[in-house]
C-alpha cells in the first residue's frame, strides 16, 4: 500500500506544480469584463397600490336571491415608465376566497372591528365585464405601451348566499404582476 500512496503523492505535486505554472501565465492576460442588467418592467403608481375604491351602501334586501350582484366601481392599476420592448404583461389577484364561492373574495376584518356582513363576496371584472377569480393558476395578460398605461377594471357585491346580512363588507385584494 505504501508504493501506491507514493505514486498518488508524486503524481499530485506535478499536477500542483503544472497549475501553478499556468495560473501565473493566465494573471499575466487577465481580462476584466463588467456590465449591468437591469430590470425592465413598469413603475407601479402609488396610487394603484394604496387606492381604496368604496363599493358603496347597500341593503341585505338589494340582494334577493344568490348570484345579485350590486353595481360596480372602477378600479384602476395605472402603470408609468414601461420599458420600451416589455409588450405585455400578466397580473395574478388574490386575497382571502369567499367560503361560498372561491372565485370571489370574502369580507374580512380590515381592523374596523365591527360585525361583518355574511353571504356577500367581492366580484372582480375585467373592463368589459368578464369575471376575474381570484386566487386563480392562470394570470390575466394585457398588452402595453412603452411609457404609461392603465389597467382598468371594475368591482362589485356578490350574493354567495341568501338572506344577505347587514355590516362591515371590507376586503383586501392583493395582485402580482410578472413582466413578459
Amino acid at each position: 500500500m505504501k508504493h501506491v500512496l507514493s505514486t498518488m503523492s508524486a503524481g499530485l505535486l506535478v499536477g500542483i506544480s503544472l497549475l501553478l505554472a499556468t495560473s501565473a501565465f493566465a494573471a499575466d492576460t487577465a481580462l476584466d469584463i463588467s456590465g449591468n442588467i437591469t430590470a425592465s418592467g413598469c413603475e407601479v403608481d402609488v396610487g394603484s397600490i394604496n387606492q381604496k375604491v368604496d363599493i358603496g351602501t347597500f341593503s341585505g334586501k338589494d340582494f334577493p336571491s344568490v348570484g345579485s350582484t350590486s353595481a360596480f366601481k372602477a378600479m384602476n392599476i395605472n402603470l408609468s415608465h414601461c420599458y420600451d420592448k416589455l409588450t405585455s404583461i400578466e397580473v395574478k389577484f388574490s386575497g382571502v376566497a369567499d367560503a361560498d364561492n372561491p372565485a370571489l373574495l370574502a369580507v374580512t376584518d380590515t381592523e374596523s372591528g365591527g360585525t361583518l356582513a355574511t353571504g356577500i363576496g367581492v366580484e372582480l371584472l375585467d373592463n368589459g365585464g368578464k369575471a376575474i377569480p381570484f386566487n386563480a393558476e392562470t394570470p390575466q395578460t394585457f398588452d402595453l405601451e412603452e411609457g404609461t398605461n392603465t389597467l382598468s377594471f371594475l368591482v362589485r357585491y356578490k350574493s354567495t348566499r341568501y338572506p344577505v346580512t347587514s355590516g362591515d363588507a371590507s376586503t383586501v385584494m392583493f395582485f402580482d404582476i410578472t413582466y413578459q
